[in-house]
């Protein structure tokens, strides 16, 4: 039954003693405010537990919808939190069971090394000159130098089988015998010692790097919308492709390719750029890096994570630097990718899981890197892929870090991206 009201002799219920029309007016804009908020973060959450078991498929577009709903700062909020439990969450995983299970460890469970033990430059040519009439001795003909292998620095952290050592084991195209690229792993966190790094070097000499405008982004700001796809003719010599850098909304950074700009490129910003010679050069753009006119490709994008063969003081920077995100980076954990250059200018190419700007640099530095510059971060956007071709012409893919997904570049893209194919021009004795 319904209660009845108690009633007065005006026949109303009497308003409070403290209420004004002013005071009522205010308090509800403020409650509207924080209705808005507080709706907006409970759909959001919701939404994130329930779909937390496809997170590597839809976190991206989750917080693009997020923001569309409560905004950016509040979007960012949302996203510290996340990252932060899931930070904490993997901490006591690691203290239960002394390990973190993903899809990072089955890449690297049997331990392959590589010796570079030759001097291909030396020739074994004959002490004496032959005999009238005999036949002279046959001088085997120069092949080119082996890749360079860095050392790989140790970080303070127990390494598992597998770890801290370069490994030809399936790569396309490579072999202990023949190594066009290698691969390690490296943990560069004492503090999650279940934060690791997978790290490709390929060997600069037998690659040709390129860089894909997506169909949506960096150009959409712009109007200026790129192919988004891989070539057809250059699929059969593929290798490897890998995520661009932040969305073009995100930043002031810029890029050039496909013979078009998507967005001007600006003083003060990592980049990578390509020549039409094949030659990849990295840098501070207007600093170390200035435009050149056989350049045909620059992708600019955060700073540099490593410079002059050194960690870069800028990876303890806020995220206002690494990140699309408001809070500090000490807050955020999470996946994210780079490239650099070691010393003889081959290019590495890195996956990270829980990490932050500054092991992700330490972990490059510790594969010798000289020079390196963050890409993408977060779920789904991070993804490094390996292409292998089958007997019938066709490009079968296989996972090497960030979401699995290895058929993802074979297909158009709406954002940036970029991809290695073999191009032996410049492999030279």
């Amino acid at each position: 039954m319904k209660k009845e009201l108690e009633t007065y002799p005006t026949g109303k219920i009497p308003p409070r003693e403290d209420a004004s029309p002013v005071r009522n007016d205010k308090n509800r804009k403020k409650l509207g405010t924080k209705a808005k908020f507080f709706t907006g973060f409970t759909l959001i959450s919701s939404i994130l537990g329930v779909a937390y078991t496809q997170k590597d498929q839809y976190t991206d577009d989750l917080a693009n919808f997020s923001r569309s709903v409560i905004g950016d700062n509040n979007t960012a909020r949302l996203e510290k939190y996340y990252f932060y439990l899931e930070d904490q969450k993997n901490k006591l995983v690691y203290e239960i069971t002394g390990d973190k299970k993903s899809s990072f460890d089955k890449d690297f469970e049997v331990s392959i090394t590589y010796s570079q033990s030759v001097n291909p430059g030396e020739l074994n040519l004959p002490d004496n000159e032959p005999a009238l009439g005999e036949p002279s001795a046959v001088v085997e003909p120069s092949t080119p130098a082996p890749l360079i292998l860095p050392e790989i620095q140790y970080l303070g952290v127990p390494l598992a089988e597998g770890e801290g050592i370069w490994r030809t084991d399936d790569l396309p195209r490579t072999s202990p015998e023949d190594p066009l690229m290698v691969k390690t792993v490296v943990r560069p966190d004492e503090s999650r010692p279940y934060a690791k790094v997978n790290i490709l070097l390929l060997d600069k000499r037998r690659i040709r790097l390129n860089m894909v405008g997506g169909t949506k982004s960096p150009g959409e700001t712009s109007g200026v919308s790129g192919p988004g796809r891989i070539p057809a003719e250059d699929r059969q010599n593929l290798l490897v492709a890998f995520n661009g850098g932040f969305q073009g909304n995100h930043a002031e950074w810029g890029m050039y390719a496909n013979e078009k700009t998507y967005k001007s490129l600006v003083n003060g910003f990592a980049s990578v750029a390509v020549t039409s010679e094949g030659e990849i050069l990295m840098g501070e753009w207007g600093r170390t890096l200035e435009w050149r006119d056989d350049m045909v490709a620059v992708r600019q994008n955060a700073a540099l994570l490593v410079e002059n063969c050194e960690v870069s003081d800028r990876t303890l920077e806020n995220n206002k630097t690494w990140g699309y995100i408001v809070y500090l980076q000490q807050d955020n954990v999470t996946r994210r990718s780079a490239i650099g250059l070691t010393q003889n200018g081959d290019l590495l190419v890195a996956t990270g899981d829980n990490v932050k700007p500054d092991t992700l640099a330490r972990a490059l530095w510790a594969a010798g890197a000289c020079t390196a510059m963050q890409l993408d971060i977060n779920t789904p956007q991070v993804n490094t892929s390996l292409y292998f071709q089958r007997d019938d012409g066709s490009v079968k893919g296989e996972f090497f870090g960030g979401t699995e997904d290895p058929d993802r570049f074979l297909r158009t893209q709406e954002y940036d991206f970029m991809y290695a194919t073999l191009d032996e021009r410049n492999y030279i004795p």
